[in-house]
């Protein structure tokens, strides 16, 4: 959980130095990446389980 934390925290970080130095604070991309990260974990976690349960 603590690493969904950090690429969310980078990616606000980046975004925000970004438009820092062209003066473009667009939301949109911002919020996309967000969701695309929080659901690809999701998945990821939900296959890990998968897995998991089939070896035993």
């Amino acid at each position: 959980m603590k690493s969904i934390f950090l690429v969310i925290f980078g990616a606000i970080l980046g975004w925000g130095i970004t438009g820092f130095f062209t003066e473009g604070f667009e939301t949109d991309y911002l919020f996309i990446l967000i969701i695309g990260i929080v659901i690809g974990h999701s998945l990821g976690r939900r296959k890990e389980k998968e897995e998991f349960t089939e070896s035993i």
